[in-house]
């Protein structure tokens, strides 16, 4: 049970950090982007920032694979703080990959890596 949920955490990490770099960052959601940030600043804001969203594509990755502990007794309070620690857990490997293998792909450090 115990492994089960941890298993189900680490996927909802991975899957909350994939989601969010897809879509606050790559070039094929740019038009998907363009359509939100016509609808209002707010959604302007949630669609250049990967921490605000991070929390809304944590949420939806929890609730879709139904990642929950039994902490307080009520299903959605448990999923909603499960949202919140995932948010914060995806928030940190995004900073080790940004750190540690964003670099390696940029072009503008490719002439300083150390074979």
């Amino acid at each position: 049970m115990l492994f089960y949920l941890l298993i189900q955490v680490l996927m909802a990490v991975i899957l909350t950090e994939g989601l969010t770099e897809l879509v606050i960052k790559s070039e094929i959601f740019k038009p998907v982007r363009n359509v939100f940030f016509m609808l209002g600043d707010w959604f302007r804001k949630l669609f250049s920032c990967g921490y605000c969203f991070s929390v809304w594509a944590a949420a939806t990755v929890v609730l879709l694979i139904d990642t929950s502990y039994p902490l307080t007794g009520n299903h959605w309070l448990d999923l909603g703080l499960m949202a919140l620690v995932v948010h914060r857990l995806a928030n940190i490997l995004h900073n080790v990959i940004d750190k540690y293998t964003d670099k390696y792909y940029d072009q503008r450090y490719a002439n300083t890596i150390k074979q």
